[in-house]
């Protein structure tokens, strides 16, 4: 069982460069070259949000008529930049949220020997990740519905500390989803958010944010680091499910980037739904 994660594509629908620098369309045009010409084929590919710059209607059309014709299942999540009810209208079977917890998009996909869970960390306007009452209730009665199973838990925003300040901001409710994770320790923790690879053990868990598919954050380990952006090579991770063992591989997006950098996070927002 291979499911291939991507992450932060930040795509534009009107044309412009994403935070004044790049060309999200493009790096869209790559990935999707990529991934047709991969010999051995995921089972399932997963999107751990941000996948428009700021909600854009056009940037979801984009990213499904790039998608599509692999002929692949594909599942998605909500970042902070994403607009949920857009992604239900254009990309609905991508994101088949559970009503129990609308609006948030959760939902569970279950692949033969493995699941998938899908977790809603988005809350309009806000930059952070967000896990109210609800949601938390949801995910403890998704997990204890088949302790052991191996489960991959796809979500946008990292609970953990990752050591570059700007992005280190508040996870709401992160006791109650941590005592939760404790309770489940045959859960993989798969993010996005970080435009990085990343890999810690957290809540007992291992836990780890996929690479971007358009820009890679600086690595600055400082209090001010997260708040700039370089032209590395583009990624994703491959979650490998076989005799009774995940094995997650980073994986490289064959490009020519230029290395440039560091580029401040600019011209983009968090989206409030109408």
């Amino acid at each position: 069982m291979r499911i291939l994660h991507l992450s932060d594509f930040h795509l534009r629908g009107d044309g412009g460069l994403s935070f004044r620098v790049v060309d999200t369309r493009e790096c869209l045009e790559t990935a999707a070259k990529h991934l047709r010409s991969l010999e051995q084929r995921p089972d399932a590919v997963v999107l751990t949000g941000d996948l428009a710059d700021s909600g854009d209607a056009k940037a979801y059309g984009m990213l499904r008529e790039a998608l599509e014709p692999l002929h692949l299942p594909v599942y998605a999540v909500p970042g902070n930049h994403d607009r949920r009810d857009r992604m239900r209208d254009i990309l609905g079977p991508w994101c088949p949220g559970d009503p129990a917890v609308a609006p948030c998009l959760c939902y569970v996909v279950e692949e033969g020997p493995v699941r998938l869970v899908m977790l809603d960390t988005m809350q309009p306007g806000s930059h952070s990740g967000h896990f109210p009452e609800a949601v938390a209730v949801w995910l403890e009665r998704v997990l204890a519905a088949r302790p052991g199973a191996p489960t991959l838990l796809f979500m946008h925003h990292p609970p953990f500390v990752t050591g570059m300040g700007a992005m280190d901001e508040p996870f709401e409710n992160v006791e109650r989803f941590e005592a939760i994770l404790r309770a489940a320790p045959w859960v993989r923790l798969c993010c996005g958010h970080m435009h990085r690879p990343i890999v810690t053990q957290w809540a007992g868990c291992l836990a780890m944010t996929a690479p971007a598919v358009s820009m890679q954050i600086e690595l600055d380990l400082s209090p001010e680091g997260g708040d700039c952006f370089r032209m590395e090579t583009p990624g994703y991770l491959l979650h490998h499910w076989e005799g009774g063992l995940w094995n997650t591989h980073v994986c490289q997006i064959p490009s020519v980037p230029s290395f440039s950098g560091p580029h401040p996070f600019v011209g983009s927002v968090n989206p409030v739904e109408a």
